[in-house]
């Protein structure tokens, strides 16, 4: 893998794109950047994968990379940076420099494949020319720029699985931009054994550190912290949150994959217990931003705290952070395949998404840790006064004490919501709601009761594993019926269970799915494949 190195953006400046509005509308602070190294003395951490020889061969700290967004003040400061200046995170700490490159390298393979769908060794010309201008294209930031006095309050970023640490920057900048210290960072696995993401005990511990360092900043004001996540940093802020002690006052969920899905599958099984276990402790706000086939069920589990929940039409899980729309905007400058042309018309639509969620994001913390309340009372005032809908964004509030949605009404002409047709499917049992998916078929073919694997799995689920066999079978039957193809999401979690080590766990999954429907193609070649036939 090639370097890219800070004195290589200025020869690729010309490859940026001509000035077009931004996707966030900028706030009234100019925004600085930098990065730091800084040790966690009460941890240590030993690169696995080379036995120490990156770092930690002797009993060493635990390193953690710092990114710091910030309100600025500009006077003579630097240019805007570019996008590629964010993997130049070196240190002159000969402790850290094979450490540091080795991240970037990392950080780097995980932006190409993310946003060029392949690894960079597999570039051709004019994919080089694509990533040449991803990594040139400019930023908000102003490298070390000098900070504006403030104090500011303080928000801890976590990215997800899979993610590199600036998966979110054009989030973290535009915060920044209105007030905000965001503070980062990459978050590696606590064993060591890789650079990827923790999201466990590990990342918990790292937020608490971050929120430790932010009381040394004299620029932030530390008795006001908000987690943000993005899907597996989104669990692990609420693995944070349900810690005693934890310093957040308010959190922010974005896309956390859990929400999808009924509390009975196996799925997210540690997060769910991690959560139950700490539910006294989470009592701070949370906004928690979904596409419109959550069911919210654990969260409606945390009557302790006060709950906003904002769905978003039209956005894949990538794109509830900003390196999903420099993918989309690679594609747009072209050169595409077929299969990416078609992925154009959804443009528009992914970024006005994206820009009402990061505003919604930005109204809630400013209420949340500001109390400036007008901008988000406007916004639950506004969406209380019209009817939930799959195709717009929708914020609903859910105050302290409160475990389920509105009532749906049934003598009304819109279907339930998934988190309402779940209530439904609880209180007056699978024969009603088979009665609400009959009649909404025709206003709603493609609606999330119809389109949304997860919930009609999840309660297919539900039924099977209280022993409810031919009530199980009587749901499917109507499901396969509307053609909802409730059973892919088991072959699916069968899939899942292999690749996480649990082989047993996957043979029950497509178990399942023959007790269900016997004849089901490809199962039980599946079941004989993991010993199960």
């Amino acid at each position: 893998m090639s370097s890219f190195l800070p004195g290589a953006l200025l020869a690729l400046a010309s490859l940026a794109p001509a000035a077009q509005e931004p996707l966030l509308p900028p706030g009234p602070h100019p925004v600085g950047f930098r990065h730091t190294w800084a040790f966690d003395e009460g941890r240590v951490y030993r690169t696995a994968w080379d036995a120490g020889a990156t770092y930690g061969a002797q009993k060493s700290a635990r390193p953690l990379l710092v990114l710091e967004w910030y309100p600025a003040n500009l006077g003579l400061d630097p240019a805007p940076m570019a996008h590629g200046e964010y993997l130049a995170i070196g240190s002159d700490d000969p402790r850290l420099a094979q450490l540091s490159a080795a991240l970037s390298a990392f950080a780097r393979d995980v932006l190409v494949q993310q946003v060029l769908g392949k690894p960079e060794d597999e570039l051709d010309e004019p994919g080089r020319a694509a990533l040449a201008r991803v990594l040139a294209a400019p930023t908000p930031c102003h490298r070390g720029a000098h900070g504006a006095p403030g104090p500011f309050p303080v928000v801890l970023y976590h990215s997800g699985a899979g993610s590199s640490f600036e998966d979110n920057a054009a989030l973290c900048a535009y915060l920044a931009s209105h007030g905000f210290v965001v503070l980062g960072g990459a978050f590696q696995e606590a064993d060591g054994s890789s650079l990827a993401v923790d999201a466990g005990p590990g990342s918990v511990a790292d937020l608490q550190f971050l929120a430790r360092l932010a009381h040394g900043l004299p620029h932030a004001d530390a008795r006001r912290i908000a987690l943000v996540g993005h899907s597996a940093g989104a669990q692990a802020a609420l693995r944070a949150a349900a810690q005693p002690g934890c310093a957040a006052d308010a959190l922010v969920l974005l896309d956390t994959t859990q929400d999808y899905y009924g509390l009975a599958l196996p799925l997210h099984e540690s997060l769910v217990r991690e959560v139950v276990e700490g539910r006294a402790h989470l009592t701070r706000p949370m906004l928690v931003a979904t596409g419109p086939e959550a069911l919210f069920e654990l969260m409606d589990t945390l009557t302790g705290a006060e709950r906003a929940y904002l769905t978003v039409p039209g956005l894949g899980h990538d794109e509830y952070i900003s390196q999903g729309l420099q993918r989309l905007a690679r594609i747009e400058q072209g050169p595409r395949t077929a299969e990416e042309e078609a992925e154009l018309a959804r443009l528009a639509e992914v970024r006005g998404s994206y820009r009402i969620l990061c505003e919604t994001v930005r109204a809630f913390l400013e209420a949340r840790l500001e109390r400036s309340e007008a901008d988000f009372a406007a916004r639950l005032a506004r969406d209380a006064a019209r009817p939930w809908t799959p195709a717009a964004p929708h914020l609903v509030a859910v105050p302290r004490g409160v475990d389920g949605p509105e009532p749906w009404d049934p003598a009304g002409d819109a279907p339930p919501s998934p988190r309402q047709f779940l209530r439904l499917f609880r209180t007056a049992g699978s024969a009603a709601a088979c009665d609400v998916l009959r009649r909404f078929r025709e206003h709603e073919p493609r609606g999330p009761l119809y389109a949304s694997t997860m919930l009609s799995g999840s309660l297919l689920y539900e039924l099977a594993s209280a022993g409810k066999g031919e009530e199980a079978r009587a749901y499917l039957a109507l499901l396969e019926e509307l053609d909802v193809r409730a059973l892919s999401l088991f072959e699916f979690l069968a899939t899942m269970s292999e690749l996480r080590g649990k082989p047993e766990e996957a043979r029950r999954f497509l178990r399942l799915v023959l007790e269900l429907d016997p004849d089901h193609p490809g199962i039980a070649a599946k079941l004989k494949d993991l010993g199960g036939g």
